[in-house]
């Protein structure tokens, strides 16, 4: 009797905090999908120009998820990165590359839907943008930062103003930047700031001048 009173007191531990050396475990913790911006607005864009944008999606949480892609609207917009699907572990990130290349001037609109493990609603993501019949236009470059992991964000100032302003509305996945809003005769400062997943900024770039031509 006294063998079985002590089975059934191992047996009652055990549900509890283990008994002979069994440690419980515990379940890993659910994916948690952090989006870093919720819509992209282009802004002026000149018919045949392109400009790209990135939603960068990361898993914070501690279990994996799945996050597809599926469609884009919008006269031209265009998407790459997530496509029919990716699997993000924990700690992973992807970015979603949106791309407006405007065929006719005028102000266009359209979305991105995607689904995700972790959502039981899709995911939209607005996009807008304006095709123009831009005069001037300066594109510039810089170097790529290892620590931009969502890409850069694009600053500019003229000569006379010591504001900064920022052009983009998500980073910018690649290392050059066109902007056709300038005006002639007018002189621009440019400078870049890293995105990292979190959204965080880096501190500003070294300003490269531009100067427009008159007409």
């Amino acid at each position: 009797m006294k063998s079985q009173w002590l089975f059934l007191a191992c047996a009652a531990i055990a549900a509890t905090s283990g008994c002979g050396g069994v440690t419980p475990t515990s379940a890993p913790a659910p994916a948690v999908l952090v989006m870093n911006n919720s819509a992209v607005d282009f802004g002026d864009v000149a018919v045949g120009g392109e400009i790209s944008e990135g939603v960068t999606f990361s898993n914070t949480g501690g279990s994996p998820l799945n996050l597809t892609q599926n469609s884009v609207s919008g006269a031209g917009f265009a998407t790459s990165g997530i496509g029919s699907g990716v699997s993000l572990a924990p700690g992973q990130y992807v970015t979603l590359v949106v791309s407006f290349n405007p065929a006719t001037s005028g102000t266009a609109s359209g979305s991105v839907a995607l689904t995700s493990s972790t959502a039981a609603a899709p995911i939209q993501i607005p996009l807008s943008g304006k095709g123009i019949v831009a005069s001037h236009s300066v594109t510039f470059s810089w170097e790529s930062n290892p620590s931009a992991a969502a890409g850069y964000n694009v600053y500019l100032r003229s000569a006379s103003d010591p504001e900064w302003s920022r052009i983009n509305s998500a980073p910018i996945p690649t290392t050059s930047y066109t902007d056709w809003d300038v005006q002639p005769g007018g002189i621009y400062l440019f400078a870049v700031k890293s995105v990292d997943i979190a959204n965080t900024e880096s501190m500003l770039s070294k300003a490269t001048s531009a100067t427009i031509p008159s007409p």
